[in-house]
């Protein structure tokens, strides 16, 4: 993005001004998973800007709509956005940087998503070589790529790929924006109950 809509950005989420919330456990928002070697999950300070599953549309929202309209364009307009929110993550005692938060997907559905970092931060993203399938979790996550955080830099993967944050190690905090996409025309509702009828079977 324009270096001037980047700072905005930036100064915009650390304004005092700018409402966080805590949330316990930050990977726990998608789907959750077993106990992982070197995973260590942990709280963070997030903001959900935008919820298309819930509805949700924060007063917020406003001043990141060219960030989604840059990334619409990017993907063709065959996209549209489902989720995002503002994650600030804070140093955390004892965090290592071979430790991570817990592997995860945000949804239970073929999705893009996308990480925008917003500063410069040792907290790396972890991606893995397990995909998401409804009716079998993954025993084992294998490392495939770290990514470290670098301002105005836009991580976009497949959302069924296993991935996860990890808290700074060096930094005082790791802020960065989580979007994701399904393709236009998904039935929200129809790939939830896919989801959930897939759970029931498990039984």
């Amino acid at each position: 993005m324009p270096e001037d809509y980047f700072v905005h950005l930036q100064t915009y989420l650390l304004s005092p001004n700018f409402p966080w919330f805590y949330t316990p456990c930050v990977s726990k928002e998608g789907v959750e998973t077993p106990k992982v070697e070197n995973a260590i999950d942990s709280p963070a300070f997030t903001h959900k800007l935008y919820g298309k599953w819930e509805d949700h549309k924060s007063y917020a929202f406003k001043v990141f709509e060219p960030l989604v309209t840059a990334i619409e364009n990017y993907l063709d307009n065959t996209q549209e956005l489902i989720r995002l929110r503002a994650v600030l993550t804070p140093y955390k005692h004892g965090f290592t940087s071979q430790n991570f938060n817990l592997p995860h997907i945000d949804f239970p559905c073929p999705h893009l998503s996308c990480v925008y970092y917003l500063n410069d931060s040792d907290g790396d993203t972890w991606m893995f070589n397990q995909y998401f399938q409804a009716k079998v979790e993954p025993t084992e996550y294998t490392v495939k790529q770290r990514i470290t955080p670098k301002p105005n830099r836009l991580l976009i993967f497949d959302g069924l790929q296993y991935h996860t944050a990890s808290n700074p190690v060096n930094s005082d905090s790791r802020l960065i924006l989580n979007l994701n996409f399904v393709q236009k025309g998904t039935d929200l509702h129809q790939e939830r109950l896919k989801y959930l009828n897939s759970i029931k079977e498990l039984l």
